[in-house]
């Protein structure tokens, strides 16, 4: 006897065989676009904690000691409130003007920037500026200030620890950072 085709079993084992392996692949698809996805966020908080560190970092580099007392109220050179926000004397070499009195502090998990026009506290921005973007979120903020002491030979040093994460991923372990500097110019 010579058959042409094939029986219904042989047909519907590899219509079986076949719907197991497209859906064994589409889930490997599904798996690794959910990877990609996390990949990127976390790409994204990672440039971002790392922007945010860089300009704190430079501008804290360029404090200077407030001799005057018009901005920290004190001849010291950072003044820390609450371990999530820190006052200091920029001194911004282009303004003409002299050093501007700065704060970088922990709103609504992001991290804000508050500017004087001038080197006085009275003349701080009502307004800050978002350092950080509303796609992460900043979990804590301390700034560290351990040897700011008027009189002391120690040069001061600012430890900054963060602690963020996505708004976008549930069950996504946060990024700690953590990063210490100090001043360009002795503190003399």
């Amino acid at each position: 006897m010579n058959n042409r085709g094939f029986t219904l079993i042989e047909a519907i084992v590899s219509l079986a065989i076949f719907i197991v392996i497209a859906s064994t692949l589409a889930e490997i698809v599904i798996v690794s676009i959910q990877n990609q996805i996390k990949v990127s966020t976390m790409q994204n908080m990672f440039n971002q904690a790392v922007f945010a560190l860089d300009k704190v970092e430079k501008e804290l580099r360029m404090a200077k000691k407030d001799s005057l007392g018009t901005c920290i109220g004190a001849e010291k050179n950072y003044y820390v409130e609450g371990e999530a926000s820190i006052t200091f004397l920029y001194n911004d070499q282009e303004n003409e003007s002299g050093p501007i009195c700065k704060k970088f502090v922990l709103e609504n998990n992001q991290m804000v920037e508050y500017v004087s026009t001038d080197g006085t506290i009275a003349n701080l921005s009502v307004t800050g500026t978002n350092i950080t973007s509303s796609s992460i979120s900043l979990d804590s903020l301390k700034f560290i200030v351990p040897n700011d002491v008027p009189g002391d030979l120690l040069q001061p040093k600012v430890t900054i620890v963060m602690s963020l994460s996505s708004s976008g991923l549930e069950d996504q372990e946060p990024l700690q950072f953590q990063t210490t500097i100090s001043e360009r110019r002795l503190d003399l």
